[in-house]
């Protein structure tokens, strides 16, 4: 062969894997980075990945992985708090624990702010694929695209530090066999009315109002459907302000239109509700959907429920966006094989064999195939809450002790402990002092 041949030989051989590993193999092929060539195969890698109903889709394709390249993956499972602290500490000691890791959207702004994740832009020329919604990207990028952006990271480069897993954002759910489809929170509270009768007992709503979070993000369509929010850009509180008072107002009927002891209901109380034909509309996300109103072992409305994206306030619809994401941390020796598989675990085909095992996909062309669409009914309405698009929260450290400060607010005023004028000012003053401390004032 002459070295004309040979050479032009080996610069196709390294064109084509840099342009495999550039759009995610299947984990046939030796992955490359954009500049070293082939990267030798490890005998393992090492995920770790929280415990629960979140986990089943990726622990039912790992098998197929292992089969195609010969690599064993080792899922550590941990409770959720119990993994959040565990990333944490090992990044903090630079440990070479994780070659993956499945994070909370909510707990990117710390490992990205840190700098402990790898850039898939930067390192592997990651290519944004049409196929997924772009605010998936938008939650995995640093500095966040939009919103405020916390003090001291405004100038740094803009890249993507993970890719969305699991797919799970707010829907509505509601007895189509009972009440029409619900366009605004008006109608939702006018079915609510009709269909309320305590004697049978049957509520016409199911509100989710325990203490902190669930409270907290609970009321998230309803604020920003009225146009509220927490912060400006600046990072001033803004939850004392006659936009969030209105939509106040409108959840404090839907409480009083919900069963008794809803101060005290999180996700799965509120989903019990619904799948033992007690409530006539709640909002939901897709596991409660999978886990209560479509399983038939424990729902008594298996058919009769009907999915949506949430409904309008004046301002709009507002779904939110609650995605676990899998990210490379900077401290991993396979960073290359790490990057194969989440290539390979978001790809369409595996995303399909994901989904019918359980796990909520993050395509696109997954949620709306029509053999999905009629196994798992609520497909078709997380795509349509997807395509509103759902809103990504503030993207800051700082969210779970405010989101915890502001839920416990709004679960004092269902519970009548509180007012609504002196729930909101109470916990403008509170959120702003947290803000305060935590240097984001000048």
């Amino acid at each position: 062969m002459s070295n004309f041949h040979t050479k032009g030989l080996a610069v196709l051989v390294l064109l084509t894997l840099v342009a495999m590993m550039g759009v995610g193999c299947r984990g046939t092929a030796v992955p490359a980075t954009v500049t070293s060539g082939p990267v030798a195969k490890p005998a393992s890698l090492t995920i770790a990945g929280v415990a629960g109903n979140e986990a089943k889709g990726i622990k039912a394709i790992i098998p197929e992985y292992e089969k195609k390249t010969g690599i064993k993956i080792n899922f550590v499972e941990f409770p959720y708090s119990t993994l959040f602290e565990k990333i944490v500490t090992t990044m903090q000691a630079k440990q070479e624990t994780f070659d993956l890791i499945m994070a909370d959207d909510i707990w990117l702004p710390k490992f990205e702010s840190e700098g402990w994740l790898t850039a898939l832009d930067e390192k592997f020329n990651y290519q944004k694929d049409p196929d997924i919604f772009p605010v998936m990207y938008d939650a995995a990028t640093w500095p966040p695209p939009s919103g405020p952006i916390i003090p001291g990271e405004e100038n740094k480069p803009r890249h993507l530090y993970g890719i969305t897993i699991l797919g799970n954002v707010q829907f509505f759910a509601f007895r189509g066999d009972l009440v029409p489809k619900p366009e605004t929170w008006e109608d939702v509270i006018a079915n609510a009315k009709k269909v309320a009768d305590p004697n049978k007992p049957l509520y016409g709503f199911a509100l989710r109002a325990a203490a902190g979070e669930p409270s907290g993000m609970e009321f998230f369509p309803l604020m920003y459907g009225w146009g509220g929010r927490l912060f400006d850009d600046n990072w001033n509180v803004t939850v004392n302000t006659p936009e969030v008072i209105e939509a106040l107002k409108v959840r404090q009927q839907l409480a009083e239109l919900s069963p008794p002891g809803v101060a005290n209901y999180d996700a799965a109380e509120r989903a019990r509700e619904m799948a033992s034909g007690r409530a006539a509309q709640i909002i939901t996300w897709p596991a409660e959907a999978a886990d209560f109103m479509e399983n038939p072992e424990v729902s008594q409305v298996v058919g009769k429920v009907t999915y949506s994206a949430p409904p309008k306030g004046p301002k709009g619809s507002f779904p939110f966006l609650g995605n676990w994401m899998l990210a490379i941390p900077v401290t991993s020796k396979n960073q290359e094989w790490a990057f194969d598989f989440l290539t390979w675990a978001t790809s369409a085909e595996v995303q399909k064999t994901y989904a019918l095992a359980g796990g909520i996909p993050m395509r696109k062309s997954v949620f709306t195939d029509p053999e999905l669409a009629k196994k798992f009914p609520y497909f078709p309405a997380v795509a349509e809450a997807y395509e509103v698009p759902p809103i990504v929260l503030p993207r800051t450290p700082e969210y779970i002790p405010l989101i915890t400060i502001w839920g416990n607010h709004l679960n004092a005023m269902v519970a009548g402990i509180e007012t609504i004028e002196e729930g909101v000012a109470k916990a403008q003053e509170e959120m702003t002092a947290h803000l305060r401390e935590a240097g984001y004032y000048k």
